[in-house]
């Protein structure tokens, strides 16, 4: 009883330690530093656990302690705590207790004779199959948290990694994946030597035990080191930015679902006039003005006419045209009037406030924007007519790139080498006069020029930490993701910085730039190495002129490969089960 007592403590106490790691009121970037070591006391719980039901079990409250303490802002979801905070709840800690499930295959595999050979030398490898195992389990949990239709990639180990950028820079080869595995890595390493401490052994047994902790130490060690150095490496890369994007960034500090739009669209023209006054002031001219998600209530497209009318002392559409300036909005999008299947989406207004398209937010949040198999006439009456919660939105149907021209850089010709072909002939006519038509090949570039516009995707609220969204956005040429979302409704700063967190590795993963625009915080510009360029304060009413850098665009290893890393482990998974 005192044994299953202490796994239990044990457990709990992983997760506020996993916690405390995370951004929270007091560590707005959270701790790496305790991420180091969150994991051990679940790893000496699991495995000393006698049973698959005891690993649920611990699994289960472990996972489950670290999504209410690091995630207890979901409750101020409009009245819904019951289901943003409480199902997510439950849903995480059964994903965990699955996992721990899993996780106790490899130790109930191990004999007494197994372990007795282990303490004579005849395993000497026994601690290096511990420590991959429980690594190789809780990517599978990550991965299955953090993916998905009820994927949430928040309470993670490689979020308590942010600081630390160094060691986070390879996640343009593994994604986030590998930063897991680091930390997860030592916390097992730690704690084997914490299990080591705990036994007596004869000296020939402790020398064979000592000796796989050094191993394993020396393991550990040169994997954070070549992390290290690469990450070294990156960061002082010099990159030079191709073109620059002269933006507005508005952060209006006001929840839509309260205020209202009159007043939201009030605010953010006051602060767009604002942005585009420090633009101006510095010799240039404003590309795009960016509003944040749910600015507007109205459905497009037929909300084109009523926006052209509203606010009636000067309408959205009026104020656009007066700035002569391309405006990205998020706002809803009428997919069928009948049904009333409607998306969250981030519309694009010419300079004339003409309204010219959108992209639709394909990733929704599970139990806040859509509810698991709300489509079943059950779950729908349940819902609805009991609970009292209903939403209409349904996902995106396409993957969308805008594209904006940079005024800026409008006078220069397109390079002559400009998507010219490797070969070429040069050739006169028969009385050797020079063909007009070859000549001006060779005078002029008919080709637009790349620095004259800017291609860019808008992944919607927590979008920027789904890759399965960013990749298709990547490939189709975006040179930007502008993430535009609204987090006021949570009401604290650790919610904001979560999800900037979560998001800023999308820069790091496809070495681009990330520019977010958000309704209270956090309103940054990010590098392809994850350092912040400009950012606004949290819950204040502010906006922006920056003048963003474009990078070249780069073709990274997980941009091709995608969540290669986790799906080796996760097979090693499978495949021990299967043989074990």
């Amino acid at each position: 009883m005192n044994q299953l007592f202490l796994q239990v403590f044990c457990a709990i106490f992983s997760g506020a330690t996993e916690s405390i790691s995370i951004s929270n009121e007091i560590l707005p970037f959270g701790s790496p530093f305790t991420a180091l070591f969150c994991l051990s006391p679940l790893y000496i719980a699991v495995y000393k656990s006698k049973s698959y039901k005891q690993t649920f079990f611990l699994f289960f409250i472990q996972t489950l302690t670290v999504h209410l303490l690091s995630s207890y802002w979901l409750a101020n979801f409009h009245g819904f705590a019951a289901f943003t905070l409480g199902a997510s709840a439950l849903g995480t800690a059964f994903q965990g207790g699955f996992c721990g499930i899993i996780m106790h295959v490899f130790p109930s595999k191990i004999s007494k004779t197994k372990k007795l050979q282990e303490q004579s030398g005849l395993c000497p490898y026994q601690i290096f199959k511990r420590i991959l195992w429980f690594c190789a389990c809780w990517i599978l949990y990550e991965y299955i948290k953090s993916t998905g239709a009820l994927g949430y990639p928040w309470g993670t180990l490689f979020m308590a990694a942010y600081s630390w950028k160094i060691f986070t820079q390879i996640a343009d080869i593994t994604g986030v994946w590998g930063i897991t595995f680091l930390y997860a890595l030592f916390s097992s390493l730690a704690a084997e030597v914490i299990m080591r401490c705990e036994n007596f052994l004869d000296k020939t047994q402790a020398k064979n035990a000592n000796k796989q902790l050094v191993q394993a130490a020396k393991f550990t060690a040169a994997v954070f080191a070549l992390c290290g150095i690469y990450g070294v490496i990156q960061i002082l890369t010099p990159r030079w930015p191709e073109k620059l994007l002269n933006a507005v960034i508005v952060q209006q500090n006001i929840d839509p679902w309260e205020g209202g739009d009159k007043k939201s669209i009030e605010i953010s023209k006051k602060l767009t006039k604002k942005g585009i006054r420090q633009l101006s002031e510095q010799g240039k001219e404003t590309d795009l003005v960016i509003w944040s998600e749910g600015v507007l209530s109205k459905n497009f497209p037929k909300a084109a006419n009523y926006y052209s009318h509203f606010p009636e002392d000067e309408s959205l559409k009026e104020f656009i045209a007066s700035t002569q300036t391309p405006f990205l909005i998020g706002g809803g999008v009428s997919l069928d009037r009948k049904k009333r299947r409607r998306t969250n989406s981030a519309i694009l207004f010419d300079k004339n406030g003409i309204f010219s398209g959108f992209y639709s937010k394909i990733q929704l949040v599970p139990f806040a924007e859509r509810i698991p198999y709300a489509e079943n006439p059950v779950m729908n009456f349940f819902m609805k007519d009991v609970v009292g919660f209903y939403s209409s939105l349904v996902p995106g149907f396409q993957y969308a790139l805008f594209k904006i021209p940079l005024k800026g850089n409008q006078e220069f010709e397109t390079p002559l080498d400009f998507k010219r072909e490797k070969f070429a002939e040069i050739k006169l006519d028969k009385n050797g006069n020079s063909i007009q038509k070859e000549r001006i090949k060779f005078s002029e570039n008919n080709q637009e020029n790349p620095i004259s516009f800017l291609k860019f995707s808008t992944p919607i609220c927590f979008e920027d930490s789904f890759p399965s969204v960013c990749t298709n956005l990547f490939k189709l040429g975006s040179e930007i993701f502008i993430n535009i979302t609204n987090d006021s409704w949570s009401k604290t700063n650790s919610a904001e910085m979560q999800h900037f967190i979560a998001s800023s590795y999308l820069a790091i993963e496809y070495r681009t730039t990330l520019l977010r625009c958000a309704n209270s915080g956090y309103s940054v510009a990010v590098a392809p190495t994850g350092k912040i360029l400009y950012e606004l304060p949290l819950f204040k009413e502010d906006s922006m002129g920056i003048s963003v850098p474009i990078y070249k665009r780069k073709i990274t290893i997980f941009s091709v490969m995608g969540d290669w890393f986790a799906y080796i482990f996760i097979f090693a998974v499978f495949l021990c089960i299967i043989f074990c």
